[in-house]
């Protein structure tokens, strides 16, 4: 098995790359286009490379489970796993982020903001797929 935490990397990448936006220059809608457009080609390439590598399509369990405990006082726990279902939905949501941020080219009003939420939408929709425990 492969210990490696590729559902966590993935769920946490776009998030983690959109709140960097803060250090892109303000003035300049181009550069925040250009990088909400590389993070998310980026992304789908690490998914497809994880998914084509660890993930074995004659297994009918979970598989790249992954389960943290994450925040003790609460017994909160970090569960994240995928099987055939889901696969295909998270690709899908990465292939159709990448084209609607493309489609979204032309948005000049707060477009800092807008790829940001984007970016932050991207990391919840992988989430809400490959998580085991809602």
């Amino acid at each position: 098995t492969n210990d490696f935490p590729w559902l966590t990397i993935i769920v946490v990448f776009p998030i983690s790359a959109g709140s960097l936006m803060l250090f892109l220059p303000h003035r300049g809608n181009k550069v925040n286009k250009w990088y909400t457009i590389c993070i998310c080609i980026l992304e789908l390439l690490l998914t497809t490379y994880a998914f084509c590598y660890n993930f074995k399509m004659d297994d009918p369990l979970i598989q790249l489970s992954e389960d943290y405990k994450w925040i003790d006082f609460f017994d909160f726990y970090w569960r994240m796993g995928i099987d055939g279902l889901s696969i295909g939905t998270i690709l899908l949501t990465g292939f159709i982020t990448t084209l609607a941020t493309l489609a979204a080219f032309p948005v000049t009003r707060d477009s800092r903001f807008f790829h940001f939420l984007m970016l932050a939408m991207y990391s919840g929709q992988i989430g809400s797929f490959s998580s085991r425990d809602l």
